[in-house]
């Protein structure tokens, strides 16, 4: 990293993702969102992470902070476009010193978020695909290039070559193409629990009433840089969207920054006691560590600024911890990386995240108190815990069940229709 101070960037646009698309807030939203980082400013009660320093724990109650904000104050943030493309050297960089990191990092579905739409991006899908909704049937085909996508109703016809494929495969994959120098969402996604074609989440189950609309939805200039910057590293840089110049997937630079100037430092000898020059998210503090995670997967500010409701809310975990009772009495403990590992695949057996739970919730623990409340033990079982306290519930339109990351005795149960 070159070290000097960033320029603030303008405020961007809110968004909510409800799929893998993003939809822009009212005007009315956005002017008070950004009339609240201007108050934040002024008032200088804004926590902003320095260039490549850490953020001293919290001793407030935890306070979430809208992802809009934190990309307004300088130093690294994850989809942060300012710095310079040169300045990002590659995973493959990383892992000559982080062996056993980058060998499980690589293999993470984040690492494979985004995919040029090339033979390889459509293994183990059908070769062709079908779907129908109303007059018009749209279907998926392989090439020798890739997959040509296409939708008529009878009478008229449109296609394109698709460009970008993204998501992990492991609850479905939407598609990006290019027409006219513009960025088109696909009307149609493949998902996995069907082996076929549905809607894309977030578009209704109305027919198109023309062709022009039928194949797909053009984006605003402001989602792809969004989209890009989530599942991407170093797509925006020197505050342009260049595409041509990432690096594919989620890798070790879109969490911890650029990191040229660290594989400098680190190349020659060096003071042991000064700043390793790149950003380490084990160090926040457990508000800042949920909205760093929450860049991509919504903070709890973000979904306040963009409702969201029904089933949908279950897309964000950092959102729905926070709304755990443990939480609000601002329990360190609760964060993203408590349970999960950025640097490894997720875990699926139940049963793995018990001794997270009873390392409080046992009677070994009953006289552990957190702020004002002590922390009860489980009358009904010690293991087994999430199934009944962070269930797993249906997004249908998605066909996939998403876990539910409010801790509590449940009884809820969410709709999408």
């Amino acid at each position: 990293m070159s070290g000097r101070r960033l320029q603030p960037t303008p405020v961007r646009l809110a968004v909510v993702d409800v799929d893998h698309g993003r939809i822009t807030i009212p005007d009315m939203l956005r002017f008070v969102s950004a009339l609240g980082v201007l108050l934040l400013i002024v008032l200088g009660v804004s926590r902003s992470p320095v260039v490549f320093a850490q953020s001293a724990p919290n001793k407030r109650n935890p306070t979430s902070i809208a992802t809009e904000m934190r990309l307004i104050d300088p130093g690294w943030w994850p989809t942060k476009g300012t710095f310079a493309r040169d300045q990002y050297v590659g995973s493959e960089v990383c892992g000559r010193c982080h062996h056993d990191i980058f060998a499980t990092q690589t293999n993470t579905p984040m690492a494979h978020a985004v995919k040029p739409a090339l033979p390889d991006a459509f293994a183990n899908m059908p070769r062709t695909m079908h779907f129908r909704i109303g007059s018009f049937d749209y279907s998926l085909s392989q090439t020798a290039m890739g997959a040509e996508y296409s939708t008529t109703n009878g009478q008229q016809s449109a296609s394109a070559e698709l460009n970008w494929v993204f998501g992990d495969r492991q609850f479905g994959d939407t598609f990006l193409y290019q027409q006219g120098g513009n960025y088109f969402e696909s009307r149609v996604s493949y998902y996995t629990a069907t082996n076929g074609l549905d809607l894309t989440t977030g578009r209704t189950r109305f027919s198109p009433s023309r062709l022009e609309t039928a194949l797909g939805r053009r984006m605003s200039p402001d989602e792809p840089p969004l989209c890009f910057g989530c599942h991407s590293t170093a797509s925006s840089a020197d505050g342009m969207f260049r595409p041509a110049g990432m690096i594919l997937g989620v890798t070790c630079e879109a969490c911890h920054g650029p990191g040229a100037q660290h594989v400098a430092q680190m190349s020659l000898e060096h003071d042991a006691t000064a700043s390793p020059l790149i950003f380490n998210p084990a160090r926040l503090d457990p508000a800042d560590s949920m909205d760093f995670c929450g860049a991509c997967h919504r903070t709890a500010a973000d979904v306040t600024l963009n409702p969201v409701s029904g089933a949908f809310v279950l897309r964000f975990p950092a959102y729905r911890l926070e709304q755990s009772r443990c939480w609000g009495n601002g329990d360190a403990r609760l964060t993203c990386t408590a349970c999960h590992d950025p640097h490894k695949v997720r875990v699926q057996d139940a049963a793995f995240y018990d001794k997270v739970c009873v390392s409080c919730h046992s009677a070994a623990s009953d006289a552990i108190k957190v702020q004002t409340h002590a922390i009860p033990t489980c009358k009904v079982s010690n293991h087994d815990c999430v199934r009944c306290h962070m269930p797993k519930q249906m997004i249908r339109s998605m066909h996939t069940e998403f876990t539910d990351h409010k801790i509590a005795i449940h009884g809820e149960q969410f709709t999408d229709e």
